[in-house]
């Protein structure tokens, strides 16, 4: 499977180093010097543009920071049919009461209409990407979504990931993800 990978920060340098063993994965940057940089690092098939890292993929995952979303969501192109992974949290206060009446997943599919957004892993700590067994039990990840055919494609990297993946309902879920 095709995996772009967006951003270049410690989530996403730990789902190309997770996924980059079983699926083809182009790690994104606004730097794209960094983008290979990190590829280069992680085993991924290589670094570029965001727009080039999600050209043609399967699935987009958006591991960059909630407030650098609306700058980075115009540069991704043409997502229809996409499946887009939300792992951001809003982190200040001002980002939370912004999104008192939604999430930050639900923004994201308002500003991508034809993409198929689902949102995980935002209860996950970065270190856990790679090692997510606890005592050799694979750890669980929340996952939400409207489209069950993307969700059951997001469980498959789940597994591969080394997870258990749980479906925890429809993307409006994903408000009670972000308090966790």
């Amino acid at each position: 499977m095709k995996v772009g990978i967006i951003g270049t920060g410690k989530m996403g340098k730990g789902f190309a180093r997770a996924l980059a063993p079983k699926h083809e994965v182009i790690v994104g940057s606004r730097d794209v010097e960094r983008a290979r940089a990190t590829a280069s690092k992680v085993g991924a098939a290589r670094g570029a543009t965001y727009t080039d890292a999600a050209a043609d993929a399967d699935v987009v995952i958006l591991t960059v920071p909630w407030e650098a979303m609306e700058e980075t969501l115009p540069q991704l192109g043409d997502l229809k049919e996409t499946i887009v992974v939300d792992v951001s949290y809003p982190y200040s206060k001002r980002e939370r009461e912004a999104l008192k009446t939604s999430s930050t997943a639900e923004e994201i599919q308002k500003q991508l209409p034809d993409a198929r957004v689902l949102k995980g892993w935002n209860h996950v700590h970065a270190r856990h990407l790679t090692e997510p067994e606890v005592d050799g039990i694979a750890a669980s990840v929340l996952i939400a979504g409207d489209d069950q055919a993307a969700k059951d494609i997001v469980f498959e990297l789940a597994r591969d990931m080394g997870f258990h993946p749980v479906d925890v309902g429809p993307l409006k879920a994903t408000r009670e993800l972000e308090r966790l």
